[in-house]
């Protein structure tokens, strides 16, 4: 990890950090007040490797001052291929699976060829570009046999400020990046979402991309106010709401972050259509649901971890800090070889979620186990 904003500082810690025989690829995540261009052009001339990452809002830490984490993955068990989605928006469907092409041809194999034992696909997108919806299904149906995960870089929300993608040691907006990776060590994919479901449900009957008008034929804040008000609590709008949404689809509750209200208009992370039935999700314990989903993936791949890149969306953050159980959540990632940051949003294959932790843990090698 480094401290500070100056970015040659911070890519000098992270780069003598991460130097070491057998280096085969990097992964960054930086403040956002960190100059990422610079940033990713001095790290990318200090390693022989390729470096990738992207700008966020908060670094998953144990030291509070922390503002960049890094963390390479090293040895022989793993090969790496990456494929850039640049101007994402001019038509990100058709980028998004030349990326996941491009990736593979960059291991010397097709997409068809990737084996689910063997390849997983760890990806970043620019959290601010406004298609990170269409990135999710356009890259995960490309290979649709294995398993997409990762995350949206971050800013203020709401905000104007633009997130930054971070691949060929340049700080990309309005893009992509996969990474293909090809191991002979086990590894799993987690996700994980500490909210609980109602009973609560509403209909989306006026929507615009990721701001709802109406729910039930009413305006949405006032709707949502009532079907809070139905839970037995008031809505607090002097902060980030601890209360989701989630379309379930067989079974399986995907979420939608609310980012602000304005007006009667509801903003969310993540896109809804007219005709979503959406059911009102409350908070959990987040700290139990994480530990139980980390602990678990621990023993899928072997009973101990050799790294973890993990993928944890804003509003996690906002529900820790709001109960007072920040420090709490770091420990837990600080009991494994952790690199990740606060997401925007976040990929489980053709979805993006919130409110969830997505993530890839790789198992050790047997030397280290």
């Amino acid at each position: 990890m480094a401290v500070g904003t100056d970015a040659e500082h911070v890519a000098g810690q992270l780069s003598s950090a991460l130097s070491g025989e057998g280096l085969v690829v990097a992964f960054v995540f930086a403040d956002w007040r960190i100059d990422a261009a610079v940033l990713a052009g001095a790290m990318q001339r200090t390693l022989p490797i390729p470096v990738v990452g992207c700008t966020t809002v908060g670094v998953l830490s144990t030291e509070p001052a922390a503002t960049a984490t890094a963390i390479g993955l090293y040895g022989d068990w793993l090969r790496v291929g990456i494929g850039v989605a640049a101007e994402l928006p001019k038509s990100p469907l058709v980028r998004s699976r030349d990326a996941v092409h491009q990736a593979a041809a960059a291991l010397g194999t097709d997409v068809e060829r990737l084996d689910p034992t063997r390849h997983v696909a760890v990806t970043l997108v620019d959290g601010s570009c406004g298609v990170e919806e269409a990135f999710c299904i356009g890259s995960a149906v490309s290979a649709p046999q294995i398993r997409f995960i990762g995350g949206s870089a971050a800013t203020e929300v709401p905000s104007n400020r633009r997130c930054f993608v971070l691949v060929n040691g340049e700080a990309l907006a309005d893009a992509a990046v996969v990474v293909l990776l090809e191991t002979q060590l086990p590894f799993d994919v987690v996700t994980s979402s500490h909210l609980v479901s109602t009973d609560v449900r509403t209909v989306v009957t006026a929507a615009n991309g990721r701001a709802i008008d109406e729910l039930d034929g009413r305006p949405a804040a006032d709707r949502f106010r009532e079907l809070v008000a139905q839970l037995g609590t008031k809505l607090d709008e002097s902060r980030p709401s601890e209360y989701a949404f989630a379309r379930f689809v067989d079974g399986m509750p995907y979420v939608r972050s609310m980012t602000h209200i304005e007006g009667t208009r509801i903003h969310l992370a993540s896109a809804v259509e007219t005709g979503h039935v959406l059911r009102v999700m409350r908070p959990g314990d987040l700290i139990g649901v994480t530990r139980g989903a980390l602990a678990a993936s621990a023993l899928r791949v072997g009973g101990k971890m050799g790294a973890l890149l993990a993928f944890s969306c804003i509003s996690r953050h906002w529900h820790a800090a709001a109960r007072g159980i920040e420090s709490e959540l770091a420990k837990i990632y600080a009991e494994y070889p952790t690199a990740g940051f606060q997401t925007q949003g976040e990929q489980t294959g053709m979805l993006l979620v919130n409110h969830t932790l997505t993530a890839l843990a790789i198992g050790a090698p047997e030397e280290h186990r």
